[in-house]
């Protein structure tokens, strides 16, 4: 694959896109990270940086590697330098229509009629407002944050989509040492967000009328859901609950589960006061005065431990 690809095109340097610049750079590819602003470009570099020494301390990367992997990638805010000669771009920008449309219109009009254009979205649907003159070529790659760390990337075929720029982007995604999960056509939120939406409604529930605290609610994901659910994911689960069981609560639920249109408050209060999670300090956790690096390097050290654990099962 490092042969058929030579270049690839990052458009958004924020929560997603460094990550995913900093992902093809590891594996030796040659990456331009754009952004319209220059300060976003430095903080995307910054976080590049910590992630990478992170990885280092890990025993992941090789500190000795680290200096070329930053070399491969090459920040920039002009888009056409990005796209000219990108055989992969991926948009990473704000889950607005209007801007991601805007960005599709300048990759078509700069990329190469071959190269691959990929959205990453969760609940917008690229396929119905992105122009291309080569729909064939236009896909989603769905990335989770942190992406350099996440193995999981949702691959969605557009009714254009041809099956060989799935298996062209299925076949770069493995050589990341990614986990492509290929979805036949686009559904909002794809698995991961629509299960998170699920189980959003019931945690604000239970946070919103004080039944626990957020430390006790994640404590008890942790170890009751999170825990089986890596062994035996949520459909398997059921086979080893039973059928029966499940059918029969299904019939006859034992609880009330909240209301599809419960409205939440204490998330409201929360970002009308300014306190929007890591990136501000506080949210439903305070985290006094740590940087939004230092605790992005305390998620990713845990979350990479678990991960060498789990390549053991």
């Amino acid at each position: 694959m490092k042969q058929a690809i030579n270049k690839v095109a990052i458009i958004g340097s924020g929560t997603m896109g460094h990550g995913i610049a900093q992902t093809f750079a590891q594996a030796g590819y040659e990456v331009a990270m754009m952004d319209s602003a220059q300060s976003a470009l430095e903080r995307g570099m910054s976080l590049i940086r910590t992630s990478l020494a992170t990885l280092a301390d890990a025993g992941l990367v090789d500190p000795g590697q680290i200096p070329a992997i930053l070399a491969r990638i090459r920040p920039t805010t002009s888009i056409k330098e990005a796209a000219s000669g990108a055989d992969i771009a991926i948009e990473a920008v704000t889950e607005e229509e209007a801007v991601k449309k805007a960005i599709f219109a300048e990759l078509d009009r700069f990329c190469t009629p071959e190269a691959l254009l990929a959205c990453n979205t969760t609940f917008l649907n690229p396929f119905a407002f992105a122009e291309v003159s080569h729909p064939e070529r236009l896909l989603i790659t769905h990335w989770y944050a942190p992406p350099q760390v996440i193995p999981l990337v949702d691959v969605v075929k557009g009714p254009h989509t041809s099956d060989a720029t799935i298996e062209l982007i299925v076949a770069v995604l493995r050589d990341l040492g990614k986990k492509p999960v290929v979805f036949k056509r686009f559904v909002a939120g794809y698995l991961v967000s629509r299960l998170q939406f699920a189980l959003q409604r019931e945690v604000f529930y239970l946070l919103d009328n004080d039944y626990l605290s957020a430390e006790e609610l994640d404590e008890a994901a942790r170890w009751g859901l999170a825990l089986r659910m890596m062994v035996v994911g949520v459909v398997q689960r059921i086979d080893f609950g039973g059928l029966d069981l499940t059918a029969r609560n299904l019939e006859r639920p034992s609880f009330d589960p909240t209301p599809d249109d419960y409205s939440p408050t204490k998330i409201f209060e929360l970002v009308k006061d300014g306190h929007l999670g890591v990136k501000t300090g506080k949210g439903f956790y305070d985290y006094g005065s740590k940087s939004e690096a230092e605790v992005c390097k305390e998620r990713d050290v845990k979350l990479l431990k678990l991960l060498k654990l789990l390549q053991t099962l």
